[in-house]
């Protein structure tokens, strides 16, 4: 994360690209999730910031759900302190309403984007950075790469499910989980040999 935030230009569209790669990682937000995001959808509060996701794949019915994100530990990974930043550039250019939208070469908004050109952020990001495969990332590894550190970190598997907006009995989180918790619980980590 910190590598393809390092590489993104100092731009418009370079901020908007930081945005969705942190956002979206601490949501573990699907992309359909982060191009639906409104700035009504935001919501500044002591401990961080509230996103409102209106509808996702396991909330058939759009009841909606609050998905709460912390301060993070740096600035430039920080989702509270980008997302401010993030409306401050929309509301300097006299834009709200859709977060996520085309930029052109001369830094004009166009319309919202699409989940696909999610994908392409992300693979550009990581091409940038100049991380090995460049290709096999995509908007679906910041879903799994906020799950994987979460269970890296030694959260709860409900906790986990909860805040990534699936299903408690998911096969794909308990995946994550089980792929992080194989070297943190390895029964031979620290035998002195």
């Amino acid at each position: 994360m910190h590598a393809m935030v390092a590489a993104l230009p100092r731009t418009v569209a370079g901020m908007r690209d930081q945005f969705i790669l942190v956002v979206g990682w601490w949501m573990m937000a699907r992309r359909s999730e982060l191009v639906a995001l409104n700035d009504v959808d935001l919501r500044f509060v002591k401990e961080g910031l509230e996103v409102y996701v209106a509808s996702s794949k396991t909330d058939q019915e759009a009841r909606g759900t609050v998905c709460p994100l912390p301060y993070g530990q740096w600035a430039d990974t920080c989702p509270v302190r980008l997302t401010q930043q993030w409306l401050d550039v929309l509301t300097s250019r006299g834009t709200r309403t859709a977060v996520l939208r085309g930029v052109d070469r001369n830094g004009h908004f166009r319309d919202r984007l699409t989940p696909q050109s999610i994908d392409l952020r992300v693979k550009a990001a990581a091409k940038a950075a100049s991380l090995d495969n460049p290709g096999s990332y995509s908007a679906h590894s910041l879903r799994a790469g906020g799950a994987s550190a979460a269970a890296a970190a030694g959260r709860s598997m409900l906790a986990i499910a909860r805040h990534g907006r699936w299903v408690e009995t998911s096969p794909v989180v308990h995946g994550y989980v089980r792929a992080a918790d194989m070297w943190r619980d390895n029964p031979m980590r620290g035998l002195g040999v």
